[in-house]
């Protein structure tokens, strides 16, 4: 895995882009699935808080309908440990959670790893790691390479900084940057010019003016230009 795919997230703007760059780091270090889900008051029904997978549709009905929270092995290890954490039935406490490891093992959850990221404010979250194909022994080092588990580790830290700053984004704000010819035309806009006179201003025809300016209205979710520019006016772009 590159450092390039990390890097990916800071430039981030949504959780789709999140979505596909875990999904990159999943192909690269040789697993199925992935899972991010940052984790509150363990226990309740509600948490994670916000979770990012592609786990099976149907094992996800499952962890919730079940309430898998509660005796999930792996999010308590995440919660009172920092250290990677390979699944297998050694790490269950009791009957509830071995059959929760089978459970996931027959929703083609059959083995992985979990990497814990904990904040300065005492936050944490996990991203885990899984596979369809069983792990042969129950130590990290014998089923993955160090490297694995490093750029593991590493790649937790970076989404858990990525997802925070696309969900801490302002609303005012594009879900993707505007092109130069988008800028243009909302800053026009923004000073009372009609798509005719911006057509002419930028030496182009109004159908390109009309065409820039309903992609720069998606960007800002908005339907109509002059709400574009409340809320570029709100972000300081014009």
């Amino acid at each position: 895995m590159t450092l390039d795919i990390l890097e990916q997230t800071s430039s981030a703007r949504t959780e789709r882009d999140i979505h596909d760059i875990l999904s990159r780091i999943t192909v690269k270090l040789g697993f199925d699935y992935f899972f991010y889900g940052a984790l509150t008051d363990i226990g309740k029904e509600e948490n994670p808080v916000r979770t990012i997978s592609d786990f099976p549709a149907a094992w996800r009905e499952k962890y919730k309908s079940a309430g898998y929270i509660r005796i999930d092995p792996i999010v308590l290890h995440c919660v009172r440990r920092v250290i990677p954490l390979q699944w297998h039935d050694g790490i269950c406490d009791s009957r509830e959670q071995r059959e929760f490891m089978v459970d996931a093992r027959q929703h083609g959850l059959v083995a992985g790893v979990s990497f814990p990221v904990h904040s300065a404010h005492g936050d944490v979250s996990v991203l885990s790691l899984a596979s369809r194909a069983a792990a042969r022994s129950k130590s990290l080092s014998a089923k993955y390479a160090p490297t694995v588990l490093a750029q593991g580790a590493l790649a937790a830290a970076f989404v858990r900084e990525g997802i925070e700053r696309v969900s801490n984004r302002p609303d005012h704000e594009p879900s993707a940057p505007l092109t130069h010819r988008e800028l243009e035309c909302l800053k026009w806009i923004a000073a009372g010019k009609s798509s005719w006179e911006i057509a002419m201003i930028l030496g182009i025809s109004e159908n390109g003016v009309l065409y820039h300016v309903k992609k720069l209205m998606a960007k800002f979710d908005v339907q109509s230009r002059h709400l574009a520019v409340l809320k570029a006016m709100a972000s300081g772009m014009v």
